[in-house]
């Protein structure tokens, strides 16, 4: 009898650490992006999307080697979009990760020149999801369209350097403890409260977010992790006005964004006032198979495991204020 537990323990802990081990399999996705000529090409965009629902999962730029690497990806098909301003736009072919297969390098990249047709010029002039400035990474929110109907946070969670965990934490390149900021003023806010916070405002209200790892003095940034500067819309239509967004996703389970904004603006005086509601409902639905085997690749044993979170939330945020302007 003790040789059968002894024996049922040592297979119970084979399991359990073969299956802690592929959990925390890590996963990469590199490259170097080069010019025709070789030079590495700095500040290209490197956008990465699932191809399961062709959504945009996050963002960086080359580094000044032109080389760029994605970590701490879960296992899913993948493909990249390489952009930069005077090439064509790159696209991968689709990138499967998994167990046997956690890392790709794509090794050197190299984009094409724009050709321009001189018989016929066309202006056109459309701003960049993320550009590279002296001091801070600034990303405009409207130059994505898949941003459309989400959130502050949603936005977040797919900027270059920031990572938003499951439980909604922020992170800028891989340092916990960001000050958060809203047009240049802290939020004072943390934890769960900044991230029912941020779930609350609509991404329609946003114009841009600033992202700095070394942050100039007047933010007065406490630790080393950095600020993020949430930059809303500024509304200079004179007079009374208002802008009302309503957002309904309807999967197995509803998710919903809505928000009122209204503005009276005279001469040098604004006052505004917002109204949001967040509804945020989502699961998490986990199967693992494995098939244990011999030597003789038979059959040996089988780990079969299911695990379901279902989360839920209600938000509510108002604000309002009055801005006064020195110059009309």
């Amino acid at each position: 009898m003790k040789l059968k537990l002894m024996a049922f323990l040592a297979l119970w802990i084979t399991i359990a650490f073969t299956f802690v081990k592929a959990q925390t399999l890590p996963t990469k996705i590199y490259g170097l992006v080069l010019d025709e000529t070789g030079k590495n090409i700095e500040a290209a965009t490197v956008a990465l999307y699932s191809t399961r629902d062709s959504v945009l999962k996050t963002t960086i730029l080359t580094d000044v080697n032109g080389s760029f690497t994605f970590t701490g990806l879960t296992f899913d098909t993948y493909e990249l979009k390489i952009s930069v301003m005077g090439y064509n736009i790159y696209k991968t072919n689709k990138l499967h990760l998994s167990v046997s297969n956690p890392e790709f390098n794509l090794d050197k990249i190299n984009l094409k020149p724009l050709v321009n047709n001189l018989s016929t010029i066309n202006v056109s002039v459309k701003k960049a999801f993320v550009e590279q400035k002296i001091d801070r990474m600034v990303v405009n929110v409207d130059a994505l369209i898949s941003n459309a109907g989400t959130t502050a946070l949603d936005v977040l969670s797919k900027s270059p350097g920031v990572n938003v965990d499951q439980n909604g934490l922020i992170s800028l390149k891989g340092k916990s403890g960001v000050n958060i900021f809203i047009d240049d003023k802290p939020t004072y806010l943390s934890g769960s409260d900044l991230e029912n916070y941020l779930r609350s405002l609509p991404s329609s209200s946003l114009d841009q977010i600033e992202l700095m790892t070394n942050p100039p003095a007047k933010y007065d940034a406490a630790g080393n992790a950095g600020v993020i500067n949430i930059k809303t819309k500024k509304n200079k239509i004179a007079g009374f006005n208002g802008i009302v967004n309503l957002s309904v996703n309807q999967g197995e389970l509803t998710r919903s964004n809505n928000s009122v904004n209204l503005n009276y603006r005279k001469n040098k005086i604004n006052v505004f006032s917002n109204f949001s509601y967040n509804l945020n409902n989502s699961f998490t639905d986990l199967d693992l198979n494995r098939t244990y085997k011999n030597q003789d690749d038979s059959p040996k044993y089988f780990f079969n495991q299911n695990s379901y979170f279902k989360r839920h939330g209600n938000t509510f945020n108002a604000k309002a204020g009055v801005d006064f302007y020195q110059t009309e």
